[in-house]
């Protein structure tokens, strides 16, 4: 099936909460889109906290705040607004829709403060998978909280429930462990991690020992053939040189702001023109602590790879 045929199939539906894996790890899960069975189109996975909005996990007192925040708290990462726009409405003359859905480690009270934020900038979602926080803290499990590879595991295997044959492309950040939760979940997808060498890896990944039973449960739940993991763009929020992720090349694509994630999306046939001039406007926009030079930018996309020269264009020209 064509992504194509996906999208003029795709049926919207009333948003509803669907339970947690019956493996047991505490998601809460709110999916607003059924595509066809059998869709093989892509998806975009998109983590929200330090991918497209600014939210901070650092301390205790940070975690403790996110419930209590509102809509207009919500600072987006400068350009990703644009970008999640613009893969939305794709690189042709048609509206693409094309499916983005969303997770967050903030907790399913959030859900409206963050649905709010998303139509203050225009962006849509088809579904959002959060860490059931409530759940995680009856368990006795507040280690939970802060852990973050087999939550990415479990909410990320979860939603292959529905879209087994979609091509994704995944978008985190270095902020915690995404890109290693991301490489991991590329070869449980692909069947490349089985049995014992799962086990192992997982556990050398810090995952505990009832989260691996989640993640192994889970997986074999699932058919042995699923639809590749074509992409993981992490965003370097926190400034880690791109040589880092070179052992998860070629899967993970380390981009410094959203300019060079819209070039390598271009790159990709995702976006269009329009998307990179939008992402470079946001960038001259953005408040003076976090501003970026779309020149500067641009050059070193084509420089570390993730684009052409000729689709940056004239900014990759600028001095």
């Amino acid at each position: 099936m064509s992504a194509a045929s996906g999208r003029r199939d795709a049926v919207w539906r009333s948003p509803r909460r669907l339970e947690g894996s019956a493996r047991g790890y505490p998601l809460a899960v709110f999916d607003e889109r059924a595509l066809p069975e059998g869709y093989d189109g892509p998806v975009l996975v998109w983590d929200i906290d330090r991918t497209y909005l600014a939210t901070r996990f650092s301390s205790l007192t940070h975690l403790l705040r996110i419930p209590f925040e509102f809509a207009v708290d919500k600072s987006a990462i400068p350009g990703m607004p644009e970008v999640l726009r613009a893969l939305r409405r794709g690189p042709g003359p048609r509206f693409a829709a094309a499916p983005i859905y969303f997770v967050s480690a903030s907790p399913p009270e959030l859900r409206t403060v963050v649905e709010r934020k998303m139509l203050l900038d225009g962006v849509e979602s088809d579904g959002i998978t959060f860490k059931d926080w409530r759940a995680t803290l009856r368990a006795l499990r507040p280690g939970r909280l802060r852990e973050q590879v087999g939550f990415k595991l479990c909410a990320l295997l979860e939603s292959r429930r529905r879209r087994a044959a979609a091509r994704e492309l995944l978008f985190g950040d270095d902020t915690e462990k995404d890109a290693l939760a991301y490489w991991l979940y590329a070869r449980l997808a692909s069947g490349e991690l089985r049995g014992g060498d799962a086990e192992s890896a997982l556990e050398a990944a810090g995952v505990g020992a009832e989260d691996r039973a989640c993640v192994l449960g889970m997986r074999a739940e699932l058919p042995d053939a699923l639809g590749p993991v074509e992409r993981a763009f992490i965003y370097l929020d926190r400034k880690t040189p791109p040589g880092h992720f070179e052992p998860f090349a070629p899967l993970v694509v380390p981009v410094r702001d959203a300019l060079q994630l819209c070039l390598a999306l271009r790159e990709l046939g995702l976006v269009d023109e329009r998307a990179q001039a939008e992402a470079a406007r946001a960038l001259l926009g953005a408040p003076r602590s976090v501003r970026r030079d779309p020149g500067e930018s641009a050059r070193d996309a084509v420089a570390r790879g993730l684009c052409t020269a000729a689709t940056a264009g004239v900014l990759a020209k600028e001095s």
